[in-house]
């Protein structure tokens, strides 16, 4: 009957354990989302700075 009474409990514990385990997945993959994000806009922002354009000069004349 003892060894009836820790399969149970295995079992219980076990179950638990997956639950932590699939809260660790999501969280992870909220992480690498929430990553990717960063990078997606670290990316367009330097695309953008990256940018070089040509100097203007306005010649204004006075009088004449």
């Amino acid at each position: 009957m003892s060894s009836n009474e820790t399969e149970t409990n295995l079992k219980a514990d076990h179950g638990q354990h997956s639950d932590k385990q699939a809260g660790k997945r999501g969280l992870l993959l909220r992480f690498i989302i929430f990553m990717a994000q960063v990078v997606a806009i670290g990316l367009l922002i330097s695309l953008v700075a990256g940018q070089q354009n040509e100097p203007k000069i306005f010649v204004i004349k006075v009088g004449s």
